[in-house]
C-alpha cells in the first residue's frame, strides 16, 4: 500500500524495525481494554506475528510518531472462505488512548475503504470481537453490517463488512 498523507498524520507501511511500535501500540490498547474487564487480546501479541504482517506489508502506521496501527490483507480465508468477493481485511485497528475520541479510528476505516474502491473493490471487511458489544456497536456506527457469526472460529467472532 502507498504512503499517503492523512488529515496532516501520515499513514505509512510499517517497515522491519517498527515491531515495537506496533506492538506497544497493541499493548496499550490491550492493558485499556482489561482496565474495562474485556480480555479480547493477549498482553503481548507475538514478535512472529508482527514481523510476518511487516514482511508481507499488511501493517501500517498512522502518525509521526505513531499513534494508531491497523493491518491490511487482500484475504482472510480462516474467516471469510477462499473464494471471498475482492476486498480489503482489517484488523488489529488500533489507536493510542492519547489519540482516542478525535474520529481517528473513524478516518483509517475511511481510507481503507476508499484503498479497496480505488482497486475497484467495494467491500472492506472485519471480524470483531462476539463478546464486546461496545467494540460491535462502534463498527456499527461506521457503517459496518453484521453478516454472521461463524461457529468454527477459534474465539467468539462476529464478521462484518461495509460496501459502497
Amino acid at each position: 500500500m502507498a504512503i499517503l498523507l492523512f488529515n496532516d498524520a501520515p499513514i505509512r507501511t510499517a517497515v522491519p524495525g517498527d515491531e515495537d511500535v506496533v506492538l506497544d501500540l497493541l499493548a496499550g490498547a490491550a492493558s485499556w481494554l482489561r482496565g474495562r474487564g474485556i480480555e479480547q487480546w493477549p498482553e503481548r501479541f507475538p514478535m512472529e506475528s508482527v514481523r510476518d504482517q511487516i514482511a508481507a506489508g499488511e501493517a501500517l502506521l498512522v502518525g509521526d510518531p505513531a499513534v494508531a496501527s491497523v493491518v491490511v490483507t487482500d484475504s482472510e480465508p480462516e474467516l471469510w472462505g477462499d473464494n471471498a468477493v475482492p476486498a480489503y481485511y482489517i484488523s488489529r485497528l488500533v489507536v493510542a488512548r492519547e489519540a482516542a475520541g478525535r474520529g481517528l479510528g473513524y478516518r483509517i476505516l475511511d481510507w481503507v475503504q476508499a484503498a479497496a474502491f480505488a482497486k475497484g473493490w467495494r467491500y472492506v471487511r472485519l471480524a470483531a470481537s462476539k463478546d464486546n458489544p461496545g467494540l460491535r456497536r462502534y463498527y456499527e456506527k461506521a457503517g459496518f453490517m453484521h453478516v454472521g457469526d461463524p461457529e468454527d472460529a477459534r474465539w467468539p467472532t462476529s464478521l462484518y463488512e461495509r460496501y459502497r
